[in-house]
């Protein structure tokens, strides 16, 4: 039977955490026990052949079996769930089987038993588990086995002897008592207080999960339904709350605005930027046609609401279809990655200014690039070529454009995705993601 955690009790409630910390107390004793009575057994098993005693012989075979099927029974489940019972009627037969082994003896035969009584403290049981063994214990040592036919001498009662034993075993029922109000007293003050520990982890850990699904509801849900365009984005967080963000604005049936950020960090702090930069970003969205004001506008709030260490890269592209072109404009973002499958070319897009709320001069700039249908926009976080193997390697700029090459002829930009997140899986492996990773990819018709 395996004794249980601190943390596994405290998922109990109270009245079963206590009975169960008294159980894997209760089982070291018992298991000393399991291993002590077969050994006096043999003794009584050959006493009982020596004077032909079948009666007794067939006692101490009976008690032997009974403890060998208890070690064999001590894992199991139905042992841990009536444990407590199985050592009250252990006990019980025990002390029954002490009777009848010192039934033959003539003077001392309460000696054995003022011994059993100073072991029976060494178990914790309840008030009333307490008060059951002890009258049946001092019933059994003081009452001679004549009185039921069962003793093949008779003695005279020794009465001093029958007092020592009833002042000791009274003596020993309060100390077990007191011992074990003790011990469950001293217990509780522990379990208590990781309790509210407990409590308190799983209150905020409810809180914290609370903040994700909010902060998952503020991605996109759906890609906006435009025929010149197919979308297919998937972020990925490191912690409960991620640091990262994606959000599209449709201006008009051939103008769409694509804005990717990324908080410093990740955890609840970033959540919470993040979700006053979305905000600013939906109060500006009608002017995020020309963002260069809106970055620095939302510059400035970043700079207000948060300290020197904490600031965000954010990219903002325009995707004019009429025009045939993207216009960007990019606070410390990694550049967009244009894919020219008529070329099978490259270009990085994008690049300059610090990120918002340095404390930098910041001087945004538009910059704009020929796009045509067929092209492949992908944009992303720096968690995704920043993530590590198991040799400590990043996966890196380079893999990523491999991977969009060897996914370009694919029909759809979901399935650009998934090809991107494969390849990066497969690259990293077992290690445990450091950063949280998003990625968009905008396939042009």
């Amino acid at each position: 039977m395996k004794a249980p955690t601190l943390d596994e009790l405290v998922l109990l409630p109270e009245p079963l955490a206590v009975q169960r910390h008294f159980d894997a107390r209760n089982y070291r004793a018992f298991r000393w026990l399991l291993a002590l009575v077969p050994l006096l057994c043999l003794g009584g098993i050959a006493s009982s052949v020596t004077l032909h005693d079948g009666y007794g012989l067939a006692i101490y075979i009976a008690d032997s079996l009974a403890c060998v099927a208890l070690f064999i029974l001590r894992d199991r489940e139905i042992f841990a769930r009536n444990f407590r019972q199985i050592l009250l009627v252990f006990l019980f037969f025990q002390i029954v089987v002490l009777k009848l082994a010192t039934s033959y003896i003539d003077n001392g035969e309460h000696v054995p038993f003022i011994l059993v009584c100073f072991l029976l403290l060494a178990f914790r049981l309840r008030v009333s588990e307490h008060l059951m063994l002890f009258a049946v214990f001092w019933v059994t040592a003081v009452f001679p086995l004549e009185w039921v036919g069962l003793r093949r001498v008779s003695v005279p009662a020794d009465q001093d002897a029958v007092i020592a034993v009833s002042i000791i075993s009274v003596i020993c029922l309060v100390t077990a008592m007191g011992i074990s109000q003790l011990d469950r007293k001293r217990f509780l003050n522990v379990w208590r207080r990781e309790y509210s520990r407990a409590r308190e982890r799983l209150r905020m850990r409810e809180e914290i999960d609370y903040a994700r699904k909010i902060q998952l509801s503020m991605l996109p849900q759906t890609a906006p339904q435009l025929s010149w365009i197919d979308l297919a984005a998937a972020s990925l967080p490191a912690t409960e709350v991620g640091g990262d963000y994606y959000e599209y604005f449709k201006l008009s049936d051939s103008q769409l605005v694509l804005v990717i950020g990324d908080v410093a960090g990740h955890g609840l702090a970033s959540g919470l930027l993040l979700s006053g930069v979305r905000s600013c970003l939906y109060l500006l969205e009608e002017d995020l046609a020309s963002p260069l004001g809106v970055f620095d506008r939302l510059n400035h709030m970043v700079r207000r609401t948060t300290d020197k260490r904490t600031y965000v890269t954010l990219l903002c592209a325009v995707i004019n279809r009429e025009e045939g072109s993207v216009t960007l404009v990019t606070a410390g973002h990694p550049p967009m990655l244009h894919y020219d499958p008529r070329s099978g070319r490259f270009a990085e897009v994008g690049e300059g200014a610090p990120p918002l709320g340095t404390f930098l001069n910041a001087s945004y700039e538009l910059v704009k690039h020929p796009i045509a249908p067929g092209d492949l926009l992908i944009f992303y976080t720096d968690g995704l070529v920043e993530a590590r193997n198991d040799q400590d390697q990043d996966y890196g700029d380079a893999r990523l454009q491999r991977a969009v090459a060897r996914a370009a002829a694919s029909r759809t930009a979901r399935e650009v995705r998934d090809a991107i997140l494969g390849d990066l899986s497969n690259f990293k492996g077992d290690q445990e993601q450091a950063d949280d990773m998003t990625v968009v990819v905008v396939r042009l018709r």
